[in-house]
């Protein structure tokens, strides 16, 4: 029998585009390998660290099948949860269940109670509108996106930072949104993103102004720390309320969903430490009757990771997907990096978590790079 013993762990840190991702090459006794992603929107190089600190101090030696003794056991004696943290332990979970899949010759899936649809996984589009902000390029962009198969598109339409818009900054949103309405007609889905940068009452003033143009949902209209904040904002609009990329913990989670304010959970796979964790926390929100949208803007191992989630999880409806609108070399990083066709993802068969071989030379061919920042919050 294969024990896959984990005896190095390798971190990557590679800048792509707009962001820098992470990724953790996992190696075991046996010759498997494994890779996981760990990527954040800021601090990539301390979580680079804080793999290789986790790794010798709690994974080399241990067997990959072992990953929910691993990552309880390293969440324990790091006593404190924080982002960098967690990145580090999903990047080394993520490679271990690769591994565990391709010792075992299934899809990690499998090893998660198996498919629930055997039909595509739907996508809806990040980044379709970088291409420009005025309203004739976000016509253009969100035509040629909905013409490319995607059931739904997601943009943040504001160019300011500030708590309380004034009137013209919520009218040059609003023009934007309705570009992109008049463009894809009503059989589209049209997401906002406000990033967390609203105060309540300016939340509940920009969703019913967009109301108009038939807004799937309004995602992080105020920041997510306050679940009392969220849920004034959710009681007051007739938009869907959707929130939870920067929940941290189950115990964060459940704090949003008690509120009974929330109508689309988006927990991301590496914030919150891992697949197992992301797993139990869609059976939370599946708990009650919350629809799940796992929050992944990262690289192709990410992407996979929630890939074999959406395919074993009964509440989720669609994934999120930057992939036809970054950079074109994700697609070599690994063997077989998804890649959605007509809007939709294929559900994998292969092994682990379906990506194959991680090419490092590729890896170390895009460098960290310092002017790869996500541009949230920042003046267009």
């Amino acid at each position: 029998m294969q024990h896959c013993r984990i005896t190095r762990v390798t971190p990557y840190v590679v800048g792509m585009g707009w962001r820098n991702c992470v990724f953790a090459h996992v190696e075991t006794d046996d010759g498997i390998d494994g890779i996981g992603e760990g990527s954040m929107e800021h601090q990539p190089q301390g979580i680079a660290e804080a793999i290789a600190r986790l790794a010798d101090g709690h994974a080399i030696g241990r067997s990959a099948f072992d990953t929910e003794r691993l990552v309880n056991e390293t969440v324990r004696h790091e006593f404190a949860r924080s982002p960098i943290v967690n990145s580090a332990i999903a990047a080394i979970e993520m490679a271990c269940w690769d591994i565990v899949g391709k010792a075992l010759g299934v899809p990690v899936y499998a090893l998660l109670g198996g498919r629930v649809r055997d039909e595509r996984i739907p996508a809806y589009a990040l980044g379709w509108h970088r291409v420009g902000f005025s309203e004739s390029e976000i016509s253009e962009a969100a035509r040629a996106a909905a013409n490319a198969g995607y059931r739904g598109l997601k943009f943040d339409p504001f160019d300011t930072t500030a708590r309380d818009p004034d009137r013209s900054a919520i009218e040059r949103a609003g023009g934007r949104v309705r570009s992109a309405r008049e463009a894809v007609g009503p059989m589209v889905d049209l997401m906002i993103d406000g990033h967390g940068r609203f105060s309540p009452a300016s939340a509940i003033a920009i969703a019913q102004a967009m109301e108009p143009y038939g807004l799937y949902w309004f995602e992080e209209p105020s920041d997510p720390d306050s679940s009392a904040t969220l849920a004034a904002v959710g009681r007051n609009i007739r938009t869907r309320l959707a929130t939870g990329e920067r929940c941290l913990s189950r115990s964060s989670i459940q704090a949003v969903l008690e509120t009974h304010e929330v109508d689309v959970l988006q927990p991301d796979i590496v914030h919150v430490g891992g697949i197992m964790e992301a797993k139990k926390i869609a059976a939370m929100a599946d708990a009650l009757y919350v629809p799940v949208s796992f929050h992944n803007p990262f690289g192709p191992v990410a992407t996979a990771a929630a890939l074999q989630l959406d395919t074993c999880t009964t509440n989720v409806f669609s994934q999120e997907s930057c992939c036809a609108f970054d950079v074109p070399w994700r697609f070599d990083l690994v063997e077989n990096a998804p890649r959605p066709v007509d809007g939709h993802y294929e559900v994998t068969t292969a092994p682990g978590l379906g990506v194959g071989a991680f090419r490092p030379e590729v890896a170390a061919a895009h460098p960290f790079d310092p002017q790869a920042v996500p541009p949230l919050l920042m003046r267009r």
